[in-house]
């Protein structure tokens, strides 16, 4: 199994605020995304690195990781 084949499926293109407000009108899934749209909603991991002693994943160890179960949950075809 290729992660990095399967992932040039994935969509890449941009959805405008506009539609996906438009949208949520009438599909009730995107009634929370369309809320925050334009909103600022960044955190900091940096409490619990200190407190815990925690260390995160890469981005892409876990988006690849993320991949791979769903491919192995059948959730995705590859």
């Amino acid at each position: 199994m290729c992660i990095e084949h399967s992932a040039q499926k994935v969509p890449t293109k941009e959805m405008p605020n506009f539609i996906l407000k438009f949208l949520a009108f009438f599909i009730k899934d995107l009634h929370m995304p369309a809320k925050f749209l334009g909103q600022n909603t960044a955190c900091s991991n940096a409490k619990a690195k200190k407190l815990l002693g925690w260390k995160p994943r890469s981005a892409e160890e876990a988006i690849l990781a993320t991949a791979k179960s769903m491919i192995e949950l059948g959730l995705i075809d590859k």
